[in-house]
């Protein structure tokens, strides 16, 4: 991908929400980092399956509940404080180098969500990227707790702080 395409993709990547034609929003979040080291390299790291811990801090641990790292294969994360997400692989492309997983179970108040995680090359730089399309559980009347900018920033939050930790693992630091 060219530069001038990375930066547009990443500029059109701003949290947004979409009003569906049933006024239930689509949220769609888009964080991004960049890294030093081969996209080869930054895949590698960002695309353990069986192991979302050793790059999302986030995480305590990682358990295949089937399907080994297979697309259809179904993991158990567990969050530092206990929750369990419970996620299914979508699809793998390791020429495109990238994956998409949807949420079967979150203690999230969030639902309808598939995420991507994508690993790009561009002017000699690698981007990792992390995006996804979700809804609030909330669908009418949400509290301030539970509204679009809420959801928005707690999953952005997420991908914020597992992004800069997978830029240490990525890179040896």
């Amino acid at each position: 991908m060219k530069p001038r395409n990375i930066s547009l993709a990443l500029l059109a990547a701003l949290p947004s929400a979409v009003h569906a034609e049933d006024g239930w929003p689509r949220l769609n979040i888009h964080e991004s980092i960049t890294v030093e080291a081969t996209p080869a390299r930054a895949f590698e790291v960002v695309s353990r399956w069986d192991a979302l811990q050793s790059w999302c801090p986030a995480f305590v641990s990682t358990e295949i509940r089937s399907g080994g790292t297979a697309v259809g294969s179904v993991r158990a994360i567990m969050l530092n404080n206990g929750p369990t997400f419970t996620e299914e692989l979508l699809a793998v492309d390791q020429k495109a180098l990238s994956y998409r997983y949807r949420i079967i179970e979150s203690p999230l108040p969030i639902v309808d969500y598939v995420s991507t995680v994508k690993v790009l090359e561009a002017g000699g730089k690698t981007h990792v990227v992390w995006s996804s399309s979700y809804k609030r559980r909330a669908r009418d009347k949400p509290t301030p707790e539970q509204n679009d900018a809420a959801m928005l920033s707690l999953v952005g939050g997420l991908y914020k702080a597992c992004l800069a930790n997978a830029r240490k693992v990525i890179e040896g630091r």
